[in-house]
């Protein structure tokens, strides 16, 4: 019984550990956004601690497919008008955001992950 409590402790910790490093990103973006450099290293190295801490190959592919897959959509939605950037460095959007929509879309993976490993269901 002791071992299902620590392995449900552990689960908890890593959903923390998740949702601080999504304020931590959050934060970069908000306060670094004008840097497009700055913004994209920093974001780069929050990025590799993450898939440091997850040891995924899944989540790495994950991470490439949201990185390439959510700009290009951003891109062609902004060609049509919908929305723009203030600060765009490369095809209307900044570098950073292909960190940024790799992050978010291993993020939500393995939460994904974390949740079930607490039985959690439908």
């Amino acid at each position: 019984m002791k071992k299902i409590g620590k392995k449900i402790k552990q689960e908890w910790k890593n959903i923390l550990f998740n949702v601080i490093l999504v304020f931590i990103t959050t934060g970069i973006v908000i306060l670094f956004y004008e840097d497009i450099l700055l913004t994209t290293i920093l974001l780069i190295i929050v990025s590799i601690i993450w898939l440091i801490k997850w040891k995924s190959k899944i989540t790495l592919m994950i991470f490439i497919f949201g990185a390439l897959g959510g700009p290009i959509c951003e891109i062609i939605a902004i060609s049509f008008g919908v929305w723009n950037y203030t600060f765009p460095n490369l095809f209307n959007i900044p570098f950073w955001l292909f960190i940024l929509w790799g992050d978010t879309t291993a993020f939500l993976y393995q939460m994904v992950l974390e949740i079930k490993k607490l039985g959690i269901k439908k």
